[in-house]
């Protein structure tokens, strides 16, 4: 699953990723997603993917992942708002958070990265933040 998240990312990804580059990804005529650069090293990309509509205030959808280019993997290190995943959880727990909430978090990169690969067309940004 990290392996198809990594891959299905790097389609949306110049191959000289630059921080600051960003692709949008519209799915719909009112939804659009913008993935940006946030930081690149040797050896991983880091990513903040994020709804642009303003509108949606309630549910705002949004992961920040890391690529790790040398293993091929993608790795979700946060999404709304939570971050520092465990491998397991014990259960229950105070934050009610499954026992494999990491692998349910990147299931959800995956099932997004669905949605954009069967409805979402690719809108690049040519200006750098």
């Amino acid at each position: 699953m990290c392996e198809r998240n990594y891959a299905q990312l790097n389609r949306y990804l110049a191959e000289d990723a630059k921080t600051g580059q960003a692709t949008v990804i519209q799915v719909s005529e009112q939804h659009s997603y913008r993935i940006s650069v946030t930081e690149v090293a040797r050896f991983t990309t880091t990513l903040h993917i994020e709804l642009t509509d303003e509108r949606e205030f309630y549910f705002r959808p949004s992961f920040v992942v890391r690529l790790y280019h040398d293993a091929r993997v993608a790795e979700v290190l946060a999404c709304q708002q939570i971050s520092g995943f465990k491998a397991r959880y014990d259960y229950p727990n105070l934050d009610m958070l499954l026992p494999d909430e990491k692998r349910q978090i990147n299931l959800l990169l995956r099932d997004w990265l669905k949605l954009c690969a069967g409805q979402g067309y690719i809108n690049r940004e040519l200006a750098f933040a």
